[in-house]
């Protein structure tokens, strides 16, 4: 899935890397969950730009004050 560079706007598909992000810590009923997320980062593939790698966010699991 092509993704913008959010310094530029450039689209990229180039995958630099994936890992894992844990959202929180939280209790369901009376046991202790994580939750881990695999995130992308991608490339951007404007020689121009200052931001080499960026991560992709996921909106729907974004915090919101």
């Amino acid at each position: 899935m092509p993704l913008p560079c959010p310094a530029c706007g450039t689209v990229s598909i180039r995958q630099h890397s994936r890992y894992r992000r844990r959202l929180a810590d939280t209790a369901l009923g009376e046991r202790r969950m994580e939750i881990f997320l695999s995130v992308r980062r991608l490339t951007c593939v404007n020689e121009t730009c200052d931001k080499k790698t960026f991560a992709e966010q996921v909106e729907a699991l974004a915090h919101i004050p």
